[in-house]
């Protein structure tokens, strides 16, 4: 990992979560109109905002490292969902992650940007611009071997050893309602019932992030993308974390499910769901 692309993946991070503040206080206190909101699925959202911020993204990394890869959410200015090239480094990209969040005026949302060197995660960055939010203004870098930060301070996951004693976060997918979909209720009630606390933040990068920050003790979901990981997962290895899998065998950047944890509940949590 080269330090000029760890440089410019926060710059362009702040860059794009001062346009995507704006565009959310616009849309929030102007009451903009929801002509602008796609769906992608039943549930599933897209907005104008998305598209604007994916291609900033998109058209900067090309202009500074040409000969790397994008995989971005979108399809705007690159393929949607797939690489646009096979390259040693890959940039992967959710100009919104919790677009729905944005959508309805709640702050928990963020903008991803994953480094994936040689098919491993390598660093991530993001920022969760939201005033009021849980991550307010709260810029994000990190990665396995360079640590984790929140606005140049230090994270650190929780020393919790118990999930009875433990906060955890999960999340919902979009296609729950799809013929032999996995719905996580079980999962959700095991856990509600063992764990101290619950949440669903809605932003599974900030989920992520918070677990690298020790605010949340564990987080698993299913029905995730690439780009809904990528640059959290890092956060998370980078903090002293632990990123494992609800299913033996399945990659958590690839399969479309993660379960991480500060490192020391994870196989706690990941017993109690073994036996539903």
């Amino acid at each position: 990992m080269t330090q000029r692309r760890l440089d410019f993946a926060r710059e362009l991070a702040r860059q794009a979560g001062a346009l995507l503040l704006e565009r959310f206080e616009a849309r929030r206190f102007a009451k903009a109109s929801s002509a602008a909101t796609e769906f992608k699925g039943r549930r599933e959202l897209v907005t104008a905002v998305d598209r604007e911020i994916e291609t900033l993204l998109v058209t900067a990394i090309r202009e500074r490292f040409e000969h790397d890869a994008i995989l971005a959410e979108e399809g705007v200015a690159s393929p949607r969902g797939v690489a646009d090239r096979a390259a040693e480094f890959l940039w992967i990209l959710d100009p919104i992650d919790g677009t729905t969040n944005f959508v309805h005026g709640h702050p928990s949302f963020s903008i991803s940007i994953g480094i994936v060197r040689s098919g491993e995660v390598a660093a991530g960055g993001g920022m969760g611009p939201a005033p009021g939010g849980p991550a307010s203004g709260e810029g994000l870098l990190g990665g396995p071997p360079l640590g984790a930060y929140c606005n140049d301070h230090k994270l650190s996951v929780s020393t919790t050893t118990a999930v009875r004693n433990a906060v955890v976060a999960t999340g919902f997918s979009y296609g729950r309602n799809e013929k032999g979909a996995d719905t996580n209720v079980e999962r959700f009630t095991a856990a509600l019932m063992e764990a101290r606390g619950i949440r669903r933040c809605g932003s599974a990068a900030l989920d992520l992030a918070f677990v690298a920050a020790g605010i949340y003790d564990a987080y698993w979901e299913k029905d995730l993308a690439p780009y809904d990981v990528a640059a959290a997962t890092a956060l998370v290895l980078g903090a002293g974390g632990s990123i494992d899998v609800l299913e033996t065998g399945k990659s958590p950047l690839w399969d479309r499910q993660v379960l991480a944890s500060n490192g020391r509940i994870g196989s706690e949590l990941r017993a109690l769901f073994d036996a539903l």
